[in-house]
């Protein structure tokens, strides 16, 4: 009996053991599972981490060609600024002579999606690892408004995208000139500070102030709109200036903050401007024309970028689309103005 008891004891110490082991066995598992787990992560974020890009550094933009050849087809150019990924690398150099100075490099396969995919070969001597442009605008921050006359978003209205310099110069050339203010028949001129504006309702007359205790005020006329039935006059005041549009028939007057620019099929109207004489964001207002009448539909105020105010760079490249020219506000703020820092802008209306 006695020996019994005590080979009952000794399997029960054994199957104890044995639970144990398998316990920790099970653990260990886990652990080693978890691990693995977690080495995988690390490394998938290590190589998305590691993800190098270079930035165009060609003042006129750089050629991207579809053979490392000078003289292979050309795809695209890229913009100043623009960040690419190098994927491959070949044997094949290449010497740009610039002035005085000699550029050596290689032929490199990239890879750019800042607007649409592009994939070419490129010379590297234009390329760099410092981003010459740190605060280039994204299509992301296109969209980001400061003020909004509306509820919903505004991709509810608008599509932004960005578009290459080459890509607005073509749709620049491409429009079919079209006018949207033209010189009037009436040949209406300033004589001595005083512009008279004939209309079914009287001569409206507008009259040049520069009197000191009265302020200042100076009217410039710029033509018609024929579709509208309108004058347009641009008035300069101290620090700012307004368009005044006079209707011939009636002899209201409308004041907008800039130049009108209307689509061809004269259904669209739109305005941008900038407040004040600092650097401010982009003001735009779009109007739909219905019955020789304008009414305003949308009213925006962007956050982060402002439009360049050469003459003519707005413009409308079909009934609901218009390109404007534009530049980063942080950049301007930080960097100053230059010519191959703007960045260029499709603007759909929907």
């Amino acid at each position: 009996m006695r020996k019994l008891l005590n080979l009952i004891m000794l399997l029960l110490i054994v199957m104890s053991f044995l639970n144990c082991k398998d316990s920790s066995s099970t653990k260990d598992k886990r652990d080693e599972h978890k691990n693995d787990r977690q080495n995988n992560i690390e490394a998938s974020s290590e190589k998305i981490d590691n993800t190098i890009f270079h930035y165009i550094t060609a003042i006129n933009g750089l050629s991207v060609r579809k053979q490392p050849d000078i003289n292979a087809e050309k795809i695209s150019t890229l913009d100043y600024g623009t960040p690419v990924e190098i994927i491959e690398e070949t044997h094949q150099t290449f010497q740009v002579k610039e002035g005085t100075k000699t550029i050596d490099g290689k032929w490199v396969l990239i890879d750019s999606k800042e607007t649409t995919s592009i994939k070419g070969y490129v010379f590297d001597g234009f390329l760099t690892r410092e981003n010459p442009m740190p605060y280039r605008l994204s299509n992301t921050d296109l969209n980001s408004t400061r003020s909004y006359n509306k509820d919903s978003d505004i991709d509810k209205y608008l599509i932004l995208e960005l578009i290459s310099k080459k890509t607005y110069e073509e749709l620049k050339q491409r429009q079919n000139n079209f006018i949207t203010i033209k010189e009037d028949t009436l040949e209406i001129k300033k004589n001595n500070g005083k512009i008279d504006l004939p209309t079914d309702q009287g001569v409206i007359t507008l009259l040049d102030i520069r009197e000191k205790d009265m302020g200042y005020a100076s009217y410039h006329y710029l033509g018609a709109i024929d579709s509208l039935n309108v004058y347009v006059i641009r008035g300069d005041y101290i620090g700012y200036s307004e368009h005044l549009l006079i209707n011939k028939a009636t002899a209201r007057k409308d004041t907008l903050a800039e130049k009108p620019i209307i689509s061809p099929n004269w259904k669209k109207m739109i305005t941008a401007s900038i407040d004040g004489q600092t650097i401010e964001p982009t003001d735009l207002q779009l109007f739909d024309i219905e019955k020789n009448k304008y009414i305003l539909r949308l009213m925006v105020n962007f956050q982060g970028w402002f439009h360049s105010q050469e003459e003519n760079s707005i413009f409308w490249i079909n009934k609901d689309e218009f390109c404007m020219k534009i530049m980063s506000l942080q950049h301007a703020e930080n960097e100053g103005f230059k010519e191959h820092c703007y960045q260029y802008i499709k603007i759909k209306v929907l």
